[in-house]
């Protein structure tokens, strides 16, 4: 009999050969192909543990906790215990309902996991944005009429925990769904336990190409094409969204949609030709393919570890080399603190910087520093006029200055508002005005309160005694002490990608 080429068609023989061989059997017929999947399932477990600690030491870091820390970690997690399971089959026989349970549960959790994140990278987005834009009417509302609205500091707060609850319903409803399906079938197919049994070890790889137990293995089916629909609108979405970093969370999100596209369309197209369809029998590269991918399973487990790399180890390597450039810059003068004072007090490169916070999730910050310089150039302009109007003995006029933001009326004063932070001097205790206080006021509802607009990072007990000075003696200097740590957080967060943008362009 004439040997046959990979694109002839598949004769009976041959596929009732293909049919009933083995992979798992007493006569180790692919013994060093089992060697090899036990060697990969030794250095895979190796690495992807030590990737988990890595990441677990660095999780107060910023690039850590800017993905979500705990919702990666359960990501992780799960992308471990599938790709451990998934190794079982080619290395043993195993019961069906491990396969089932490995197939029809713990991978749409993973793949979930990963849609829910892709989606927190959309919504935040759009959520930072969200709040340049509302923080800058409710300044301008502010300017032309003073009013303590609250209801735009209760709504933006309301967003996020309605994208928390998405990420929830994205994770679990589906994964619900499929194991409710998964108990169906066992209930009301009374061989069901014959055709997939709990605890029978079988050959995976057999059953699957005789299709023992398809039935269960249609839950899966219906979410493979729902996935490659919502990673294809997901890709569409995420290349609106800007990522300051080449390898950040952008890359990520849209590599791996890539590359969940690719594997799902490729699987499905040996699944669909390599099974004999009547008379029609299929080609044998489509055979040799199935054979190869473990009925596509091993497709699955590459997306896996590569969703495993790109969210647990790639931030882990990224972190080290960062804070390696930044030691081995270290004694270059922009890369300091107060280097950061100068780019903040230049109007121009702090629009740079926000639009850098945007893409990183934390642009409160920035717009934190901009109100703040505000507040100071109102106390500043207050001080001036107090002066001018006791020299003029018009009392009435102090506060002319104090309803705009514009600088063009700094002129005839001995600075410059750009460098306003850097230069100005004044008594921190001073009590703040009664004609600037609703604009503290106002500062505080929209950074410092927790249900406020942008909130930043700060702990309880700071904003508990910012509240308790604002309510009893406010004083000018009141804000002072958390622009510090603000500017801390951006030295650490933004301003490395600032300098090596700025590097890169200048």
């Amino acid at each position: 009999m004439a040997k046959k080429g990979l694109f002839d068609i598949a004769d009976d023989a041959y596929m009732k050969e293909f049919l009933e061989r083995e992979f798992i059997n007493d006569a180790d017929t692919n013994h060093t192909e089992i060697l090899i999947y036990k060697i990969l399932f030794i250095i895979i477990n190796i690495y992807e543990v030590i990737s988990l600690i890595y990441f677990i030491k660095l999780r107060k870091s910023y690039i850590i906790r800017q993905r979500n820390f705990t919702l990666t970690f359960i990501g992780g997690i799960i992308f471990y215990i599938t790709t451990f399971i998934s190794f079982f089959p080619q290395m043993m026989k195993v019961p069906c309902f491990l396969s089932a349970f490995s197939t029809n549960i713990l991978n749409p959790m993973a793949n979930l996991i990963f849609l829910s994140r892709t989606f927190r990278v959309i919504l935040f987005y759009h959520f930072n944005i969200f709040k340049v834009t509302s923080i800058k009417n409710k300044k301008e509302n502010l300017n032309n009429n003073y009013d303590i609205n609250l209801e735009p500091n209760n709504y933006l707060p309301r967003i996020s925990k309605k994208i928390n609850k998405i990420i929830c319903c994205i994770i679990f409803i589906p994964t619900m769904i499929s194991a409710a399906a998964v108990a169906y079938f066992y209930i009301t197919d009374p061989q069901m336990k014959e055709k997939c049994p709990f605890f029978k070890r079988e050959d995976a790889l057999k059953n699957l190409k005789t299709g023992k137990g398809v039935e269960l293995f249609k839950v899966i089916l219906v979410y493979g094409y729902t996935h490659i629909f919502i990673s294809f609108i997901i890709t569409i979405l995420l290349i609106r969204v800007k990522d300051s970093n080449k390898y950040g969370v952008k890359f990520e999100c849209l590599s791996s949609c890539i590359v969940i596209i690719t594997a799902n369309i490729l699987d499905n197209i040996i699944q669909a030709n390599s099974r004999a369809k009547g008379p029609k029998k299929p080609r044998i590269i489509f055979i040799r393919l199935f054979e190869l991918t473990k009925g596509g399973k091993m497709l699955f487990t590459i997306i896996l570890l590569y969703l495993f790399f790109v969210s647990i180890t790639l931030p882990v390597i990224q972190y080290y080399i960062i804070r390696k450039s930044m030691n081995k810059e270290f004694k270059d003068q922009r890369n300091t603190i107060q280097y950061l004072y100068k780019v903040l007090n230049t109007p121009s490169l702090v629009d740079e910087l926000r639009e850098i916070a945007v893409n990183e999730f934390c642009v409160e910050n920035v717009l934190f520093w901009e109100n703040y310089q505000i507040l100071q150039k109102k106390v500043y302009r207050y001080q001036l006029d107090c002066i001018r109007s006791k020299e003029m003995g018009n009392v009435n006029s102090m506060i002319n200055s104090l309803d705009t933001d514009d600088d063009s009326n700094l002129h005839q004063y001995p600075m410059k508002s750009y460098n306003l932070i850097e230069c100005y001097t004044y008594d921190p205790d001073m009590p703040v005005p009664n004609e600037i206080l609703p604009y503290y006021i106002s500062f505080y509802h929209m950074f410092i309160d927790i249900n406020g607009p942008a909130v930043v990072n700060i702990s309880r007990d700071v904003a508990n005694q910012i509240f308790f000075q604002l309510s009893t003696f406010p004083s000018v200097g009141m804000y002072d002490s958390i622009k510090n740590e603000i500017v801390e957080i951006m030295f650490g967060s933004i301003f490395p990608i600032f300098l090596r943008q700025y590097r890169k362009n200048y």
